[in-house]
């Protein structure tokens, strides 16, 4: 038995550390993009922008900040990437230690065996409203197939993230706010 309970805190540890890993490595990339932009501070606003608010007001944030609306897209994605991998990689451990949600949680499962396999691709239109964050978390709450709630909230994240910037973009010079 203490072994396992060994290999389980190796293996949670691994899992975190894995998620910190990937979750850096998004983060030097959208600093990258914002250096290569020339604005050193302002990605790190949109950085902080994006991880508290989510990408998609991180996105609009990048207008006003003068962002070509493809650098201020990808960075408010990549910046909203940074906490998602630890996420996901620790959200069922942090379902085995919490034993009361783990409860709620059985009655939800009944209604995700039944409707799991459409239900995921809500999360495609809830996660610009919603949030990545959340979306994921009720993806994962309804045991849906990790990789469908990755990809639709990753699609729904991406496409309104775009539509913003560009959108955004072009309501500025539109109005003739940008020259």
């Amino acid at each position: 038995m203490i072994e396992t309970e060994v290999e389980q805190s190796t293996s949670f540890v691994r899992r975190v550390v894995y998620g910190a890993c990937i979750g850096c490595g998004c983060f030097l990339a959208a600093l990258l993009i914002g250096i290569l932009e020339g604005k050193l501070l302002s990605t790190i606003s949109l950085i902080g922008t994006s991880i508290v608010f989510e990408a998609q007001p991180a996105a609009l944030a990048s207008i006003p900040l003068r962002f070509h609306p493809l650098s201020g897209a990808l960075i408010s994605i990549l910046a909203n990437l940074i906490s998602i991998p630890l996420m996901v990689l620790t959200f069922n451990e942090i379902m085995e230690r919490w034993k009361w949600v783990k409860r709620k949680l059985q009655k939800a499962e009944k209604w995700s065996s039944k409707y799991g396999k459409y239900g995921v691709w809500i999360l495609t239109l809830l996660s610009p409203l919603l949030g990545a964050y959340v979306s994921i978390a009720v993806g994962f709450a309804m045991r849906w197939d990790v990789r469908l709630v990755l990809t639709s909230v990753l699609i729904g994240m991406i496409g309104s993230s775009f539509l913003i910037a560009y959108g955004g973009e072009s309501v500025a010079h539109l109005f003739g706010v940008h020259t």
